[in-house]
């Protein structure tokens, strides 16, 4: 696994600054970064108090190496938001996180646009049939609420290391175990460390065709 040094962050920053466009952004890649700036401040943690220049020059790095990453994700959330906004996927590769962010807005966009029709139409929320509520392909369990199950995001990930043991899902379906190389439909929040770690890599389904488990 390849490591991500200074220069590298300051490339990924200078990029995201310079273009209009989204550019991409894995989970892994900004794990890389973040673990090099902890190593960083480690360094600087374990230097001896009378090597003074060495001391400045960590510290220096480290606060260099937290605005880029501070800015670039700060430049990367508005223009997320720009997307939302327009009603357009951003081009560029997002992390989960990001990902978890665009579809929030999303939701509160559509929302928000669903409350002016109903404003304007003379409807209000309550006089709306509530039929469609009950709308859910999982069945719940006692304990975990019917919007919970609702909300369930899903990814599509390429498993590049195997997962020998079957785990229960955050939809409460029993997935894996995988072998390197298979491809399945699951819970984002499932696999989140995952796609840190390098033990899968995040599949962008085009044209909205989504590869089932």
């Amino acid at each position: 696994m390849s490591e991500i040094g200074y220069d590298d962050i300051k490339k990924a920053w200078e990029d995201e600054i310079s273009n209009e466009a989204l550019q991409n952004l894995a989970d892994l890649r900004l794990s890389k970064m973040v673990l090099y700036l902890s190593k960083v401040r480690l360094e600087l943690a374990s230097t001896n108090a009378d090597d003074v220049l060495q001391g400045d020059m960590l510290t220096q790095e480290a606060l260099n190496i937290e605005f880029m990453l501070n800015d670039l994700l700060e430049y990367r959330q508005t223009k997320i938001l720009k997307a939302a906004l327009s009603n357009h996927r951003p081009t560029g590769d997002m992390t989960l996180a990001e990902e978890g962010f665009y579809k929030d807005t999303q939701r509160a966009l559509d929302s928000h646009t669903e409350f002016v029709k109903e404003s304007i139409s003379g409807t209000t929320p309550q006089s709306k049939p509530k039929d469609k509520k009950e709308k859910t392909t999982k069945k719940k369990s006692d304990d975990t609420p019917d919007e919970d199950i609702e909300r369930i995001d899903y990814i599509v990930v390429r498993f590049l290391r195997p997962i020998t043991e079957p785990f229960m899902g955050l939809d409460e379906r029993t997935h894996g175990p995988f072998e390197k190389e298979d491809v399945a439909k699951l819970p984002a929040a499932n696999v989140r460390n995952w796609l840190r770690d390098g033990t899968a890599s995040r599949i962008v389904p085009e044209n909205g065709v989504i590869v089932d488990e």
